[in-house]
């Protein structure tokens, strides 16, 4: 084999590897897209908020909703099928970080909340049809 052939053949596999592992390596976060109705159960009783998440280009970014207004997500990441991320709430003039982690099936999301006033405590979501 010539040169020239050798090295478009060495250029080829190597561009070719190269776009295979930059796939491999992007993230799929379109199964948490969306809004979610979440309902967790509190000594307060039943909690509802909706959380969105959006792609916020290769990464993704969310927010809650709920009775006393909205707070931006933290650290909200999507591997292997695992939904993390956190909310920080004012309360009291404190500020309180509370951890989730859920894991989703089609459009029903399962998981646990957990921070400084206990936990973990178990919440369910659906995807929002509106």
């Amino acid at each position: 084999m010539s040169r020239p052939i050798a090295a478009a053949l060495a250029m080829l596999l190597v561009s070719t590897s190269g776009a295979q592992l930059s796939a491999q390596n992007t993230t799929d976060f379109s199964a948490v897209l969306g809004a979610w109705e979440m309902t967790l159960e509190t000594p307060r009783g039943t909690m509802t908020q909706t959380l969105t998440f959006v792609a916020d280009g290769d990464a993704l970014a969310g927010s809650a909703t709920g009775p006393n207004g909205t707070v931006q997500l933290q650290n909200v990441a999507f591997e292997d099928g695992r939904l993390t991320f956190q909310a920080t709430l004012s309360f009291r003039n404190r500020e309180i970080t509370q951890s989730f982690s859920a894991s989703i099936e089609g459009d029903r999301m399962t998981g646990t909340v957990a921070g400084p006033r206990g936990g973990p405590r178990e919440f369910t979501a659906v995807r929002s049809t509106a």
